[in-house]
């Protein structure tokens, strides 16, 4: 039996520590179902945690033997360019965040690189909606590529989501995929379901 393990932050997570399944209400436990349906032998773990920045994957990532043969997918960052973005830290500050993350993300693809070959790396994304989150947008780039780079660095596949997500949003409406900007409806989640589905099946994950 294959094992996908989910990290990533409260896009991941989706209140799946309150759920029976511990799947949680997003693409994750979408992702399971349409495994399952097509007669994947496969067994989908939530890890995402509410809150959590790169470091903190990080101290989970160096805390835990748990990973070992899985097939991992990792969603993170938006909390990142929160800190980055919107607490009045100076252009040094700044600077030094960014390096941070990339070396903390580098650390954790080498950690989980010496336990399993099977890491796919999400892109982040974001919405001009409400409008202050326009301001985020070069952060976010800036870490976007970061992260695709790191990806080209590992030979490891990336999913770009950002730009489709927001060109579904301009056609059916903000709030048909997003609740507030950063989550996603369930619209929404089935989009990013649909992309990570084809992605393990077209590099023979599963």
């Amino acid at each position: 039996m294959k094992i996908i393990t989910c990290l990533g932050d409260s896009i991941t997570d989706c209140e799946h520590c309150f759920c029976p399944d511990s799947m949680g209400n997003g693409y994750v436990k979408l992702l399971s179902e349409r495994l399952f349906n097509e007669g994947f032998d496969c067994q989908v773990r939530n890890r995402g945690t509410d809150g959590f920045t790169i470091q903190r994957l990080l101290q989970r990532v160096c805390a835990s033997n748990d990973f070992h043969n899985n097939i991992i997918t990792i969603l993170i960052g938006i909390n990142d360019v929160s800190i980055i973005a919107d607490t009045n830290r100076s252009v040094q500050q700044q600077e030094l965040l960014f390096k941070r993350f990339s070396k903390h993300y580098f650390d954790i693809i080498t950690i989980l690189s010496k336990q399993t070959s099977s890491i796919l790396l999400l892109e982040p994304f974001i919405f001009p909606w409400p409008a202050v989150y326009k301001a985020w947008l070069p952060y976010f780039e800036r870490m976007s590529k970061q992260i695709k780079n790191l990806a080209f660095q590992f030979d490891l596949p990336f999913l770009p989501l950002h730009k489709e997500l927001n060109q579904m949003a301009q056609r059916y409406g903000f709030s048909a995929i997003t609740t507030d900007g950063i989550h996603l409806t369930l619209q929404g989640h089935k989009f990013i379901t649909d992309k990570l589905y084809s992605c393990i099946l077209d590099h023979n994950y599963v």
